[in-house]
């Protein structure tokens, strides 16, 4: 439901006000398609950019937005638009630049991700919202053994997932102790139309369709792709349920562990691709593993949800956004 009805008695009659979402991070990958599919269910979204946000992924709805100039860093002024806005619910998806697992440096990832975080909490908690969704990151868990349990211990191998580890615990503190609809979200492998240069999917994808060679790692090393599609469906789930679940942590993959060399196949018989592919001529993450998987029971139980897209579904929409 994303309309609000409010009766003016002065003059007898009914006014609708579209229920507002403050979205952070909407200029990445996932913010953007989520900022997307929010203004399709008519919903009046506003952004907090920074200076130099590249807008390119929201191109064509950029008018549609209602934008506000920012850094988390910055409490007094990020309070002040969060009461400007008065949002009905958060999305939180900005984080420290990250590519390829590497972190611009400790401090700027302490400083967007736990500070910006805490920030972004403490900015709203006068704000009697319904939801507030946090995002975290698989990396927190480290490399398991076996399918992966939001139980299961943490065990973050570097600065950016230990990071996202003490915002996600800032903000499960925050709800308890606050009684606040915040709850978090762990995305594992996201892939779909405007993922950028350097990420596996694309790289594979544009490679491929090019003819190029393929420089890979090894074909055992495993992740669980999730389409971005099937994620947005899930942050708009969880925040409808986010009261019900105040403080709690929620997988968000396919709940499959694929090969690269699963992934690849996929992608050489979509594309009809003649690239040589050059295994061993990349240099692989720090935390490669035989097997990522989520466990998904918790998410599927608690929330009744499930992906919609297959990998292969997924791969195909996506190859398709790129030969345009």
């Amino acid at each position: 439901m994303t309309i609000i009805v409010n009766f003016d008695l002065t003059n007898n009659v009914m006014k609708t006000t579209k229920k507002r979402v403050f979205i952070t991070g909407a200029s990445g990958f996932t913010g953007s398609h989520l900022a997307r599919r929010l203004l399709k269910e008519d919903w009046e979204v506003h952004i907090l950019i920074r200076p130099s946000s590249d807008m390119w992924r929201l191109k064509g709805v950029e008018s549609q937005l209602k934008k506000h100039t920012g850094n988390l860093r910055d409490f007094k002024k990020l309070k002040n638009i969060i009461q400007k806005v008065k949002p009905n619910g958060i999305f939180h998806l900005a984080v420290a630049n990250i590519s390829s697992g590497v972190t611009s440096s400790a401090q700027e990832a302490i400083l967007d991700n736990l500070v910006g975080t805490a920030n972004l909490v403490d900015a709203s908690l006068d704000i009697n919202y319904d939801f507030f969704v946090n995002t975290g990151s698989f990396l927190e868990y480290g490399v398991k053994k076996k399918a992966i349990k939001e139980t299961d211990q943490s065990n973050p191998p570097e600065i950016y997932s230990i990071t996202k580890l003490a915002s996600e615990l800032y903000c499960a503190s925050a709800a308890k102790k606050e009684n606040k609809p915040i709850v978090t979200i762990r995305p594992f492998t996201a892939f779909g139309p405007t993922r950028q240069k350097g990420r596996l999917t694309y790289e594979i994808i544009t490679k491929a369709l090019m003819g190029a060679d393929i420089n890979l790692s090894s074909p055992k090393i495993s992740r669980d792709f999730i389409y971005v599609k099937d994620i947005v469906s899930l942050y708009i789930k969880l925040a409808k349920k986010a009261k019900k679940f105040k403080g709690e942590t929620f997988n968000a993959g396919s709940g499959k562990s694929t090969t690269i060399g699963e992934l690849l196949d996929i992608v050489m018989r979509e594309t009809k691709s003649k690239s040589k592919i050059k295994w061993g001529s990349h240099k692989g993450a720090n935390y490669d593993s035989d097997i990522w998987q989520a466990d998904m029971r918790k998410t599927r139980k608690l929330l009744q949800w499930k992906p919609e897209y297959s990998l292969k579904q997924g791969l195909r929409e996506t190859i398709a956004w790129y030969k345009k």
